[in-house]
């Protein structure tokens, strides 16, 4: 076997690992906005293999780099957890006027507005980062993660009071939550890389002891699948907009992290023109490819950190790595039974997952801001805007005279929330502006 070869074999085995790592994230966003949203079973399935292929695909273009769009580096996109509170938020509300699929078009026509947008906008990195900053970012993600701890645990409790056997749905939710916290505490980092995905099938195999897991749901019809285009049309809602927005500029300042992780593993410099130009090529990419999950109807992309823990464990940071990634991950999609079996997972098992994942955001808000969180004006932005997003969204239902466009937005706290950080982050005065990183 020739040096070439060994090489693109161990480049084959190491880009397999980094898929295994973030398909758990890839599948798991979907299926719970899906869930979510009360989808049927078909649409359930549709968005998961889309999100499969799309991850795929976006995964190409951020490592090929073309033109101005993509990193250059190994930096593997997925379904963003980010999206997973507001975008059933809205689809609630939409829904309750409109049919599943009308909702659900609208929903991707304006996410495809603000993907467009955010190609324009990512263009000024630097300028963002003196508003969208650590603060901000910090506090929207700990609105984020505390919003979906409070509505999964709500579900979970839903579930618990309507399960027929209490103790068999507690050794489920409780043996799944057990083998994930072993999974990310265990020193071996391999394991804590598919923490997600070993809970997620321990939790379906127990479920499955039960007769808890409808096993007719791997019947599909289909050998292939294809993304369509336009699934369910294309709407437009500034209501939407302005909830989703903020969501991606602060979704944008998270990969920011991420980019500047990789480029430091990668053996870059931090901080030359370069190292802007991977940055800025990295958030157009994840632009670019927002708007392709929004035209083939499935969810916003990011950039994934999972990656960037295999590349310390390996050493090997070649970009042609994340493309046998990207190859597994777009084989998956286009396997029908894989997004079938996803759907096996019963809504208790994908739960106690979710909640654990939701309460890792909101730890890591938290993270970013506390890191930088060096005066009084921090805090004020922090405090006051959590406080008031939360205030906002308790008492707009009663000012009746306000559009109701406008009530809308204002009674989902994590949009408000981050409106009022941008607001106060502009207009509070301080001796020096700096751009904490992500």
């Amino acid at each position: 076997m020739t040096s070439e070869t060994t090489l693109s074999v161990r480049s084959f085995m190491i880009g397999g690992q980094h898929a295994l790592a973030a398909v758990g994230g890839i599948v798991a966003a979907p299926l719970v906005i899906a869930l979510g949203m009360g989808l049927s079973a078909d649409d359930t399935r549709y968005v998961i293999s889309a999100a499969l292929v799309v991850s795929g695909i976006a995964t190409v273009i951020q490592i090929l780099r073309i033109g101005p769009i993509g990193s250059g580096l190994l930096s593997i996109q997925g379904t963003s957890f980010a999206f997973v509170g507001p975008l059933i938020y809205v689809f609630s509300d939409l829904s309750a006027a409109s049919s599943t699929h009308e909702a659900l078009g609208v929903i991707f026509g304006s996410a495809l507005l603000c993907s467009v947008a955010m190609i324009f906008l990512t263009a000024y990195v630097q300028k963002l980062r003196s508003v969208v900053t650590s603060n901000v970012t910090g506090l929207t993600l700990v609105l984020i993660g505390v919003t979906l701890v409070e509505g999964t645990a709500a579900a979970l409790w839903g579930g618990f009071s309507a399960a027929t056997v209490p103790w068999q749905f507690l050794l489920i939710c409780g043996t799944t939550l057990f083998v994930l916290a072993l999974s990310l505490a265990l020193p071996k980092l391999k394991l804590r890389l598919v923490a997600i995905v070993v809970a997620l099938a321990v939790g379906t195999g127990i479920a499955t002891l039960f007769g808890e897991v409808d096993w007719a749901l791997l019947s599909v019809e289909v050998i292939a699948f294809l993304p369509e285009f336009g699934r369910f049309g294309f709407g437009f809602d500034w209501t939407v907009v302005l909830i989703l927005l903020p969501i991606f500029l602060v979704s944008a300042t998270e990969s920011i992290g991420d980019l500047t992780a990789t480029n430091g593993l990668s053996g870059y410099p931090t901080g030359d023109s370069a190292y802007w130009g991977r940055v800025r090529g990295g958030l157009m990419g994840d632009a670019l490819n927002s708007s392709i999950a929004s035209v083939f109807a499935t969810f916003p992309n990011t950039t994934f950190s999972q990656n960037n823990g295999l590349i310390r464990l390996t050493g090997e940071s070649r970009p042609s790595i994340g493309l046998y990634a990207a190859a597994v991950i777009l084989v998956l999609g286009v396997i029908p039974v894989f997004s079938a079996a996803v759907q096996l997972i019963p809504p208790s098992v994908i739960s106690v997952v979710t909640l654990v994942l939701f309460a890792m955001v909101a730890w890591a808000g938290w993270q970013i801001f506390s890191r930088h969180a060096d005066s009084l004006r921090s805090w004020v932005v922090f405090l006051v805007g959590g406080a008031g997003g939360y205030t906002l969204a308790t008492f707009s239902e009663h000012w009746m005279y306000l559009p109701e466009s406008l009530q809308q937005v204002l009674s989902f706290p994590v949009s408000t929330g981050a409106m009022l950080g941008l607001l106060l982050e502009w207009l509070l005065p301080a001796t020096s502006r700096r751009a904490p990183s992500a």
